[in-house]
């Protein structure tokens, strides 16, 4: 009966550990690695009332830029930890620096640094003019 006993006290402690153990390998990951945000939505500046950003994942990474009597569209990529890179007719290799957690990005367009805040996780993109 004794043998017994500790058969079943080992085999319990052994499967506590391989559950604590896979408990683990999906929590630690979360706090070990820390993701960088990919851009996603569409963002306004107040500084630029007229003007929007619209970056697209799903469409291949398509960059649209809206100001008031201007349309651009291009692409744009991930660079290292927080920074994006966009190409567009405008836009040549531009420096986007990200901030995920308060989801904004800043940019540098004429010498001037502007700061876009998310309005939308979608992005929107609108091509309606009013005539």
């Amino acid at each position: 009966m004794r043998v017994y006993k500790k058969s079943l006290v080992g085999f319990l402690v052994l499967l506590f550990i391989c559950v604590f153990g896979l408990f683990l390998v999906r929590i630690i990951p979360m706090y070990i690695v820390k993701e960088s945000p990919i851009l996603q939505g569409t963002y306004t500046c107040d500084k630029l009332p007229f003007t929007s950003m619209v970056f697209d994942l799903n469409n291949d990474y398509t960059f649209y830029y809206y100001n008031f009597d201007e349309i651009d569209k291009g692409t744009y990529s991930k660079g290292t930890d927080n920074e994006h890179f966009i190409n567009s007719s405008k836009f040549q290799n531009t420096k986007i620096l990200n901030n995920g957690k308060k989801l904004t990005f800043t940019i540098i367009m004429d010498g001037e640094t502007y700061l876009f805040k998310q309005i939308d996780r979608l992005p929107i993109i609108n091509f309606e003019t009013d005539d």
